[in-house]
């Protein structure tokens, strides 16, 4: 049902038809000893995974170890000395401090820049009437005060361009220094701006693409090395490409119910795709049967993998992992030079949910023409729309991840936020169609030491569907385009409800009584369709009831 109300969905999100190639075989897990290190400590695991032939051959197998001989390192991955994606600054509002979590760590994101007329610390009603925010350098801060320890995102930004703290009034600079506290002589002010304690923790940030880039540490070195290394983004494949054959569909953003392994797992695996996003990508009723080879071995950096259906003419697409928040999937359409990238981004915000940051990216065949298949994802269409049928998509499998991962949890099979090893490819079946999958598993492995090292509170809360659903809280709240749209459609049902009770009370000698009946239960279902949009800002429930 929710296909045929909202066709254009998978336009609106991720719309990967083609990226998607779809499993074939079954396949056995066994151990055996390889070589793996955790926090410098040596042990011995491994796996085997070996395809199922007919009971008169001998199975052929594939061994992870030596498919990917790169494996044996202690070169180990550090979660805080990486850059990590939390959101597109573009659907930030630039007047207002936002709540973030990364790696357990509450974080404020805001922008410094004052008005740009007699900027001052000052009631905004003073505000010289065409006086506008300008857009500074955007900031990442621990979510904290260094006075008393309450969150600095339910404070405000000053016209001055400072962040002032809604609880005793201390403001700060870009730079996390103290510059004012008003309850003190100006020679106790100094000797508190002297004071290291008075700093808040400022993390490393850059905006690439037009998405905000943390490096959660604010030690002394922090800048240094976070100069040093390079964000992960669409590089095309190294080819120069002319502007005008690109196509850049808007970000979208959420923080969705699942952790960020759980997140890369799912979109580095081909197989789900028809059967999860049946009717929106792909059937469950079509050949799945899919040939999947390592296009580059696995390393600290990742991997990549080309996926192709076996019983179609279509190009190999690939899925390749940068560690440790990309995937990028490529489908080529047609031999010149046409294709379309699924841009994935996602970041570890606490235990059981992870930050992402997606879109579509088509680059135009030679004579710059967009393939027909992929005209209707070029559609015009509003920001808050695809926003809020992003869900549409994102939902459709986000009750499975969610109960898998707490289900691990609780059972204590696996456990994100604490050492596991191969414990979690010891808990599940692979077969020969989850290549990806197990190349993943191998990297958190190998090089991540099979977790992710939150801070602060490490509980996995229960399942929930609520939460699973709830797109205030995962998006709504932060998005200045959902929350003008919400403003507007509000507005606008107040209007059919007051003008379908007026018509209803007032014109029927106009209209006539059937005339205004009429009129007024159009009115009426209008404004039940607006609450129904509005509610969809709040919560979008995906039932696989619907999903025929």
């Amino acid at each position: 049902m929710m296909t045929k109300i909202f066709p254009v969905a998978a336009t609106a999100i991720i719309g990967s038809a083609g990226a998607f190639q779809f499993p074939t075989g079954d396949v056995v897990l066994q151990s055996r000893s390889a070589a793996t290190y955790f926090r410098g400590t040596r042990s011995k695991t491994g796996l085997r995974i070996a395809s199922v032939a007919p009971p008169t051959d001998e199975p052929a197998t594939i061994i992870v170890d030596d498919l990917l001989p790169e494996l044996r390192s202690s070169d180990s991955f550090d979660w805080f000395k990486a850059w990590h994606p939390v959101v597109p600054v573009e659907y930030l509002d630039v007047e207002k401090p936002h709540a973030f979590k990364l790696l357990g760590i509450d974080v404020v994101i805001w922008n410094d820049g004052p008005i740009d007329k007699n900027p001052a610390f000052q009631p905004r009603k003073d505000r010289v009437n065409d006086a506008k925010k300008s857009v500074g350098q955007w900031r990442a801060f621990v979510d904290e005060c260094p006075h008393r320890k309450v969150p600095l995102s339910e404070g405000r930004i000053e016209d001055d361009g400072s962040l002032f703290c809604s609880y005793h009034g201390w403001r700060f600079n870009g730079q996390g220094e103290t510059i004012d506290v008003p309850q003190i002589s100006h020679g106790e002010l100094m000797r508190i701006k002297a004071n290291p304690k008075s700093n808040c923790n400022s993390f490393p940030v850059q905006v690439v693409d037009g998405v905000l880039w943390v490096w959660p540490d604010a030690s002394d070195d922090a800048r240094i090395e976070s100069a040093l290394t390079s964000v992960p983004s669409n590089d095309y494949e190294g080819e120069d490409i002319d502007k005008d054959r690109l196509w850049l569909g808007p970000w979208n953003f959420r923080e969705l119910p699942y952790g960020h392994d759980y997140f890369i797992e799912n979109v580095v695996d081909p197989a789900h795709v028809p059967v999860s996003h049946h009717n929106v990508v792909g059937s469950r009723y079509s050949d799945q049967s899919l040939h999947i080879e390592t296009l580059r071995p696995l390393s600290k950096s990742g991997f990549s993998i080309g996926v192709k259906n076996a019983h179609t003419a279509s190009d190999m697409s690939s899925t390749t992992f940068n560690a440790p928040s990309q995937v990028l999937i490529k489908q080529p359409f047609g031999r010149d030079g046409a294709r379309q990238y699924l841009e994935l981004y996602s970041s570890p915000s606490r235990p059981g949910f992870s930050n992402h940051v997606g879109r579509i990216v088509i680059v135009k065949d030679s004579s710059k023409t967009t393939p027909k298949l992929l005209g209707v994802f070029t559609l015009p269409m509003p920001i808050w729309v695809n926003h809020v049928l992003a869900s549409l998509f994102l939902n459709q499998d986000a009750l499975f991840l969610h109960g898998q991962e707490r289900a691990f949890t609780h059972t204590g099979k696996y456990r994100t936020a604490v050492p596991a090893n191969d414990s979690y490819s010891k808990n599940v079946l692979p077969t020969s169609a989850d290549k990806g999958v197990m190349l993943f598993r191998g990297w958190m492995s190998k090089f991540a030491a099979g977790y992710i090292p939150f801070r602060g509170d490490t509980t996995m809360s229960a399942s929930n569907k609520e939460v699973v659903f709830d797109v205030w809280n995962a998006h709504t709240k932060n998005c200045k385009y959902c929350l003008t749209a919400l403003k507007r459609i509000k507005t606008a049902r107040k209007m059919t409800f007051f003008a379908s009770a007026l018509v209803a009370t007032i014109r029927p000698k106009v209209l006539g009584v059937v005339g205004s009946t009429l009129t007024a239960l159009g009115l009426s279902g209008l404004g039940l369709l607006f609450s129904k949009l509005i509610g969809m800002f709040y919560r979008f429930e995906f039932s696989h009831a619907d999903n025929h």
